[in-house]
């Protein structure tokens, strides 16, 4: 039985071809260097590959399903997390537009187990190619291929700072580097946002949460309201995050 929240991709890979025109400029948007690259296999790959839209919240893989295709995120942001065995969540990393899934990828070479969720946070809209087409594209497509073992690296690197901040740093200020990097990216504006998705976020439990941003609340750091949080002191947040040097 599936979840009726869980993304079922096979029976989108059965739908007749639809070309869209527009294609190539959409791959161009999200992936600048390869949105040009005129090979001739390349430009059959992404005409042979199906156009997938998906609503927020949904679930496109988890632990017991093995991943066989290759998508190509043209719009959206998709969480990819793992669930602790007391159900805490702990958020490994994001793909937006013209970025991979290097866990996708590696259950769909391996044919193994997905090992975490991937779940959509914004419409997804996406191209799929089908393990055949991608394995092509990496033998015969070189920007292509470039582009996948970028992408591994950069990934490699995220997930070892992921692990010193989880191993070496202090949760209050691991979550104060958070809030502190959510308050720049909204211009200072109250966030909308639980003290729940802090926690699934940072792999902790809600009621530590809440006990270090009373703290930070304590300290003149951040106002607390119901869904909210708003900025009180720059400079408070820095001290804890120790970035105010």
């Amino acid at each position: 039985m599936h979840s009726p929240n869980v993304a079922r991709i096979e029976p989108v890979m059965n739908q007749s071809l639809e070309i869209h025109n527009d294609r190539q400029n959409e791959l161009k948007q999200a992936y600048p260097f390869l949105g040009d690259v005129n090979d001739p296999a390349w430009v059959e790959t992404i005409n042979n590959a199906k156009k997938l839209n998906v609503k927020p919240h949904t679930t496109m893989f988890h632990g017991s399903s093995a991943c066989n295709k290759f998508m190509l995120i043209l719009k959206g942001t998709i969480r990819i997390y793992q669930i602790a065995d007391d159900g805490r969540e702990i958020t490994l990393y994001r793909v937006e537009a013209g970025g991979l899934c290097v866990l996708s990828l590696n259950s769909m070479l391996q044919k193994h187990a997905y090992n975490a969720v991937a779940k959509t946070e914004t419409d997804v809209t996406a191209l799929v190619l089908s393990a055949d087409d991608f394995n092509g594209a990496m033998n015969g497509i070189e920007k292509f291929r470039n582009y996948v073992l970028t992408s591994l690296t950069d990934r490699l690197c995220e997930t070892m700072y992921l692990v010193q901040d989880t191993a070496f740093n202090h949760l209050n200020m691991r979550l104060a580097c958070m809030l502190g990097g959510l308050f720049e990216r909204n211009k200072g504006a109250a966030l909308k946002i639980t003290h729940q998705d802090l926690a699934h976020e940072l792999g902790t439990t809600r009621e530590v949460v809440s006990r270090i941003l009373k703290e930070f609340e304590k300290e003149n750091c951040v106002k607390l309201s119901r869904g909210r949080i708003n900025l009180a002191s720059t400079e408070g947040l820095k001290w804890y995050s120790g970035k105010n040097n």
